[in-house]
């Protein structure tokens, strides 16, 4: 295991022409997917180097949830805590690298649950592979809603000309000068058509039921988000995706780009 001491630090793996970099002690986050220098992602470098901000950029690990919660079951902030920790890097290759967080006393104040969760990004041909597992360490199930939060890069002005085959979501038909933060439900593989890029996002609908849309206006980003449930669903246990004890889950999420030039 590697202990870093670098919170800015970043990471690059890479395969042929594509790239991801990730900075385990920013909440292991993937900061950067690129394919031929033509960066997919987007980030907002500000709130990356102010350690005391949430970054908005890259892709955000949301555990124990997603979205908000009311507190009722738990003490927990929007999105959870494991975005604002550092991770240890458990092992990397030529493209891949595998991070590492345990639960501590100070996670287990507000979320009593022993935990180990591993990250692994890999990038092969145009493809990021992101599997977040989730093993329970303790003797009882433990609920959760994880959910990722990729932002990708759109220029405000073309949002209104993205596509995206999700049902009911028609950018043509929404005012991207205001708010929009709605929640779908995920098909499963989305095809995403911006300027100068095809992507695909594909994760499992039987695990991933939410595909969540954010924007700020102004901001050149779109958040498209697959989420296993959808806000609040931490403080209703009937909603919530269980992990038993000592029987990991693995959720994967996979992001394709083709460029055009």
């Amino acid at each position: 295991m590697i202990y870093m001491e670098e919170p800015l630090r970043e990471i690059a793996v890479s395969s042929g022409g594509a790239q991801i970099k990730i900075a385990p002690q920013r909440g292991g986050l993937v900061t950067s997917f690129s394919i031929d220098n033509t960066e997919i992602l987007y980030l907002d470098k500000a709130t990356f180097t102010d350690l005391t901000q949430n970054v908005r950029g890259g892709i955000p690990l949301l555990f124990p949830h997603a979205g908000p919660s009311k507190g009722s079951l738990y003490h927990l902030s929007q999105h959870g805590f494991v975005r604002k920790m550092p991770w240890n890097v458990l092992g990397q290759d030529r493209n891949s690298i595998t991070l590492q967080l345990l639960s501590n006393d100070e996670t287990r104040k507000d979320f009593p649950f022993d935990f180990e969760l591993k990250l692994k990004a890999a990038v092969s041909a145009n493809t990021l592979n992101h599997t977040f597992t989730i093993v329970n360490k303790g003797d009882k199930p433990m609920p959760t809603a994880y959910g990722t939060h990729p932002y990708f890069q759109i220029p405000q002005a073309e949002k209104q000309n993205l596509t995206a085959d999700i049902e009911g979501f028609n950018p043509k038909e929404i005012d991207w000068r205001g708010r929009f933060d709605q929640s779908f439900t995920n098909p499963g593989r989305i095809h995403i058509q911006m300027p100068g890029k095809k992507l695909t996002l594909e994760s499992d609908p039987d695990i991933f039921k939410v595909v969540r849309i954010w924007h700020l206006a102004g901001k050149d980003f779109i958040c498209i988000e697959p989420w296993t449930r959808d806000s609040f669903a931490i403080d209703d246990p009937g909603q919530c995706l269980w992990v038993g004890p000592r029987e990991p889950i693995n959720l994967t999420i996979s992001i394709s780009a083709e460029i055009s030039k």
